[in-house]
């Protein structure tokens, strides 16, 4: 249902799918060029609103794939402060140079 009222106050199509058995729904936005600024914006402002619900109803915002670089910037709300903070006091012990996939998943 949430799904659903998604698409119709956004008018992006909206694909469910994923695993019954873990519980592990996918949710995608399904738009025609992401590069298009004014399609970019509309998507953003789209999946703020689908992951803040998430996040308020106990979810996650990663599958089995991880975070990726799509997810990025809501991932410190998704992990919460703590988290995020022990994201960066562990690669910064691992990878004090800053080498290791620069600027993927912690900036």
């Amino acid at each position: 249902a949430f799904a659903a009222g998604l698409e119709e106050k956004t008018g992006i199509p909206v694909a469910c799918f994923g695993h019954a058995g873990d519980g592990n729904i996918h949710t995608n936005l399904m738009v025609e060029d992401y590069a298009d600024p004014v399609v970019r914006e509309k998507a953003d402002a789209a999946l703020d609103i689908l992951f803040t619900w998430v996040l308020e109803n106990g979810g996650v915002i990663t599958g089995e794939h991880g975070v990726g670089l799509a997810k990025k910037p809501w991932i410190k709300d998704a992990l919460g402060e703590v988290a995020y903070a022990t994201h960066h006091t562990v690669k910064s012990a691992l990878d004090p140079n800053g080498i290791l996939n620069p600027g993927k998943f912690l900036d």
